[in-house]
């Protein structure tokens, strides 16, 4: 099976990862060619891509001045993803073979899980720079990284694409351990009421990813932080009743109580209907603080920030929001 299909049917999981990678960039494409030159570009060592068709006027040949041109340059990009299985270095040498040579733009991309150090592939990386190759390795975690900004504000199915795949990633685990990380979600209208009750909700579709911390952004900072010790989906029964799944945790009364409280105010105090179809994310109390956002615009979607500089598994709830208090994210 070589062309892209847009439901994978791989078993194998490296099969399966390389083809929802190149949807990813079908999709971008589709989108606008420039964001998938802006990203491979800054993925392959900030070399420039020539991606697409370039439209020029009264461009000077050797012997005359045509009106116009449509040009379009030649780019081959071989992608070899390794998740469970070690690096096969002849193998990448053997992937050179599968260039011409004797044409520009052509790479050869590691794809891999975690970093490979730059002695362990030397002698492919010679391999490809002999016949013109450059040769590069990308992480998945740098590929999301790289993702994260590759959406401008008002390109919402852009934006949606990239969530997808980000969630694909970290449910997949090609990412790194995330749950000593502190999870920044943006909340407006629902502020006061996830801090009175000690919930934050968001629909069962946007996936889950094990987490310790979560943070309530509002107005450029991070002003609660909360140690989350449950996870709910809610569904009614078949009696059209509420019920509640335990995702992760542990299974209290006092947060199923709150979950029926902050589902009665939300509807009570803005109209709006949640319940079935949602994730509770559950702490016993939000600690006020005031972490803030450095860098220009709020965030459109939730976020991970690093805070195992903190170390706040030595730390109370409390230390770590004083902490987060005096410093700041970009």
């Amino acid at each position: 099976m070589s062309r892209i299909t847009y439901f994978q049917r791989y078993t194998s999981q490296e099969n399966a990862v390389t083809n929802t990678t190149l949807h990813l960039f079908s999709q971008i494409y589709s989108h606008s060619p420039d964001r998938l030159k802006e990203l491979l570009s800054e993925l392959l060592e900030n070399n420039s891509i020539p991606l697409g068709v370039e439209f020029n006027q009264q461009i000077r040949s050797k012997k005359s001045v045509p009106d116009a041109g449509i040009h379009q340059e030649p780019v081959h990009i071989q992608i070899e993803t390794k998740v469970t299985a070690g690096v096969d270095v002849g193998q990448l040498k053997r992937h050179c073979e599968s260039f011409n040579t004797n044409s520009q733009g052509n790479f050869l991309v590691l794809l891999t899980k975690h970093e490979v150090s730059e002695d362990s592939i030397i002698s492919a990386k010679d391999e490809a720079t002999s016949k013109g190759i450059i040769f590069c390795k990308i992480t998945f975690e740098a590929l999301c990284e790289s993702l994260k900004s590759i959406a401008r504000p008002h390109e919402f199915f852009l934006k949606n694409i990239v969530d997808d795949y980000l969630a694909y990633c970290a449910e997949s685990g090609l990412l790194i351990d995330r749950r000593i990380w502190l999870s920044i979600v943006p909340c407006g209208s629902t502020f006061n009421m996830n801090n009175r009750w000690g919930i934050y909700y968001q629909p069962t579709d946007r996936g889950y990813l094990p987490q310790d911390y979560i943070g309530i952004y509002n107005q450029k900072a991070v002003r609660l932080l909360g140690k989350i010790s449950a996870v709910y989906d809610c569904y009614q029964d078949e009696n059209n009743d509420l019920a509640f799944n335990l995702v992760a945790g542990d299974d209290q009364n006092h947060f199923r109580s709150n979950i029926k409280g902050i589902i009665v105010d939300s509807s009570e105090s803005l109209g709006w209907k949640i319940g079935p179809g949602y994730r509770f994310f559950c702490v016993e109390n939000f600690i006020e603080t005031k972490f803030k956002k450095t860098s220009p615009n709020g965030i459109m979607g939730g976020r991970y920030w690093n805070i195992t500089d903190y170390e706040p598994t030595s730390k109370s709830l409390e230390e770590l929001a004083s902490i987060l208090n005096e410093n700041t994210w970009e």
